[in-house]
């Protein structure tokens, strides 16, 4: 069924945040950001923007698949965005310049409604804070060659579906397949980790509230 209030909600929930309570569920290891605070002084700061828009009668968020470039993240689908830069005012500047550089989407054409609660990453140490901002459904995609495979679209019905979550094998960074991992299964492609952590707080505050 169709959220027809879905930006409503979504303010409404900024304002209210689940917190960790909702991130634990998708945490592989079952430690919620808050256990690695002593590391938070010396963690490198960066922010993602959750990107949604309308189209015809659904709502959708906007996801990338990175490049395999051998990095720790190499390959994954995640939000667009990255690490702090000295040029930054701050982490929602961080979001939006990222969001234009990996994507091509400027930053005077995004609504960045508020944000959800940081998540640490552990195995690169970036301290991530999550952005959610809203487009225009004429946006035009420009993607960076370096950093970016390829864009997809899920529908904000597909993930409040309850086979969206799943259990599954998960091949890491280094080759090495991970046996039930939690994760979201969205327009065919295997969402997990930071990013699968942000996506269940959206998905709690539309079932929180809604």
């Amino acid at each position: 069924m169709r959220l027809k209030n879905w930006k409503e909600l979504l303010l409404k929930g900024l304002n209210n945040l689940p917190g960790e309570k909702s991130h634990l569920e998708m945490v592989p290891f079952r430690l919620p950001s808050s256990s690695f605070k002593s590391k938070y002084k010396d963690a490198k700061q960066s922010a993602v923007m959750c990107l949604f828009f309308e189209e015809g009668d659904e709502s959708y968020g906007v996801l990338m698949e990175r490049t395999e470039n051998g990095g720790k993240h190499s390959g994954q689908i995640s939000f667009p965005g990255g690490k702090m830069d000295l040029v930054d005012v701050d982490l929602k500047e961080t979001a939006l310049r990222e969001t234009h550089e990996e994507i091509g989407i400027p930053n005077y054409s995004i609504n960045v409604l508020g944000k959800l609660t940081e998540v640490y990453i552990p195995v690169s140490n970036f301290l991530v804070q999550p952005y959610i901002g809203l487009i225009d459904k004429d946006f035009e995609l420009n993607l960076s060659k370096a950093e970016v495979k390829s864009v997809f679209y899920f529908s904000i019905n597909e993930l409040l579906h309850p086979t969206s979550k799943q259990l599954q094998t998960i091949k890491n960074h280094k080759g090495i397949d991970m046996d039930n991992i939690p994760c979201f299964v969205l327009n065919d492609r295997k969402v997990w980790g930071a990013t699968a952590v942000i996506l269940n707080e959206i998905k709690s505050i539309f079932q929180r509230v809604n």
